[in-house]
């Protein structure tokens, strides 16, 4: 693979310095760990980016024949179709991604389903939650804050893909040799519910940083072909909306009044160049409003039961999304006098449209002062609207 340069402000080039994983545990899965978007979700589903639950580290394989945990996988992921996934990191110096890995990650897919309960994931995937702070519902609506399903029925969803066969099984490894890379092209062209992939992530060093590059092998068109010719049961459940539908649900449920509220906060975002894009909910309808100058994510979600969700916890990846982040809530607690808890930078704080109704223009206008501030410093950003 070429070299990678940094173009200095001279106009002259300076390589950065690959580096190797020595140590598995610490620079492969640490960091995936806390940095799950490591997996690319926009490159496995560019239409709709898968976005990850962590379910458990050294998740308990059990022996068929004794029932006891003989091996584990390094990660369970579940995404926000209720997909299990499975991820094992290698280093490229580790001989057994070119032999024994392929073999190893069917068989825990194979065997896994026939002893993880619906009870045994969902404890697991609390645990996980309580470790960075956040309840089990908290962690839910990271994967889909426009979700109204419960956490039960998420994960019997989980489930039903496990006795299906409709898992993600990926290879994340600091480097691929090309013999894996055909052997993952091929199985996923052959199997139809099923996904096998390949991330390779490679790491660089400049001046203190470590820089990551993760590229996703294995999903050819002719695999997504394949995989479009089977009727995916988890997201039968799931509708999209449009605003025909999410007004028309929002009238259903709301006075004149609060319908009259989101209608301006609908139109008038539109009008100032947000981009809208709508939910996926079972039983409700939502939108969802982004700033691409600021962040790719959502800065808010608002539902047609007229709930509001400034989904701080989204606004992070880099130092403008981070930014923009403290900055929605200054304006917010300054203006709108919003009650914002003490860890929002990992909530998804919600507020019922008696809370927010009769502040639709203090809204707007922090909305204006965000998108003056950002489009100021990267104004070349199209301006999108509802989609």
């Amino acid at each position: 693979m070429a070299n990678v340069y940094i173009i200095r402000e001279d106009g002259g080039t300076e390589p950065m310095t690959r580096v190797h994983c020595k140590d598995e545990d610490r620079e492969l899965q640490s960091i995936l760990e806390r940095n799950p978007d490591l997996l690319p979700g926009d490159q496995i589903d560019p239409e709709d980016p898968r976005r990850w639950l962590l379910v458990k580290r050294e998740m308990p394989v059990p022996d068929p024949n004794t029932g006891s945990d003989r091996w584990s996988i390094d990660f369970f992921f579940v995404d926000q179709d209720a997909i299990p996934t499975f991820v094992e990191c290698k280093r490229f110096a580790d001989t057994r991604s070119r032999r024994e890995v392929v073999g190893q990650m069917l068989e825990y897919a194979a065997n896994g389903p026939y002893y993880w309960t619906k009870e045994t994931i969902r404890n697991f995937a609390e645990e996980a939650g309580k470790g960075k702070g956040l309840t089990l519902e908290e962690a839910l609506r990271s994967l889909q804050p426009t979700d109204d399903a419960s956490a039960d029925a998420f994960f019997e969803r989980v489930q039903q893909n496990l006795r299906e066969g409709q898992l993600r099984i990926v290879f994340f490894l600091e480097e691929s040799p090309m013999e894996l890379r055909s052997v993952v092209d091929f199985l996923n062209k052959q199997m139809e519910r099923s996904e096998v992939l390949l991330v390779e992530a490679r790491q660089y060093l400049l001046g203190g940083t470590r820089i990551v590059v993760p590229t996703l092998f294995g999903y050819t068109e002719e695999a997504r072909k394949v995989k479009r010719s089977v009727t995916v049961t988890t997201a039968a459940s799931r509708r999209k909306w449009d605003k025909d539908s999410f007004f028309a649900d929002v009238r259903a449920k709301l006075t004149d009044a609060e319908v009259q509220a989101l209608e301006t906060l609908y139109g008038q975002t539109l009008s100032l160049g947000y981009q809208i894009t709508w939910g996926t909910g079972t039983t409700g309808g939502s939108f969802n409003v982004k700033e691409p100058s600021m962040c790719p994510r959502s800065l808010l979600t608002v539902l047609s039961n007229g709930n509001l969700s400034l989904n701080f916890a989204w606004l992070n990846g880099s130092e403008q999304a981070e930014r923009g982040r403290e900055r929605l809530k200054e304006l917010i607690a300054q203006h709108a006098g919003l009650k914002i808890p003490d860890d929002y930078s990992r909530k998804w704080p919600g507020y019922a449209i008696a809370d927010w109704g009769n502040k639709v223009g203090v809204i707007l206008e922090v909305l204006k002062q965000l998108s003056t501030e950002f489009r100021r410093e990267m104004p070349n950003i199209p301006l999108q609207t509802d989609r």
